[in-house]
């Protein structure tokens, strides 16, 4: 009967209480998406390590270093997924991505200053300081975006 006086009526309500599941169903993973203490120290470590093989190991430490290091992202995500029930794409998770894209060049850039320098120079130190700073890199943006992440997600659609 209310639907017959008013047809707008219902539409209205109906689109406040979709947006409202809406805005509850993202809190809800807002609220499941945290990391645990662990995570971004262990995906510094594996990403640390993969550089400074890279750079300086042979042809066989390389091939070894990066199966445990894809290994290794695998699991990560496996456990991740496991403790909150999802997984995102730190590449494709909107405006949180922003902190995932300096974190990305970093690792490219002393990645590639690190080879270079042992390659033409002879160099392993560079590889070892690319280490630590990809590490901190992981664990400093790392944080930021998980952050970013679960603001976004709390926001209105």
């Amino acid at each position: 009967m209310e639907n017959e006086q008013n047809p707008e009526a219902a539409p209205t309500h109906d689109a406040h209480a979709t947006l409202a599941a809406i805005g509850g169903a993202r809190s809800n993973a807002a609220d499941r998406l945290v990391t645990p203490w662990w995570y971004h120290p262990i995906l510094g470590l594996l990403a640390a390590v993969f550089v400074v093989v890279y750079a300086t190991g042979d042809i066989v430490a390389v091939l070894i270093v990066t199966v445990l290091y894809f290994g290794g992202l695998g699991v990560l995500m496996g456990v991740y997924k496991e403790k909150t029930g999802m997984w995102i794409n730190g590449l494709r998770a909107g405006r949180a991505s922003w902190w995932t894209l300096p974190l990305v060049v970093i690792m490219v850039a002393c990645l590639g200053v690190a080879y270079y320098l042992h390659a033409v120079h002879g160099l392993d130190w560079p590889a070892w300081v690319a280490g630590v700073v990809i590490f901190v890199a992981v664990n400093f943006f790392g944080h930021r975006f998980d952050v970013a992440l679960r603001t976004q997600l709390r926001e209105q659609p």
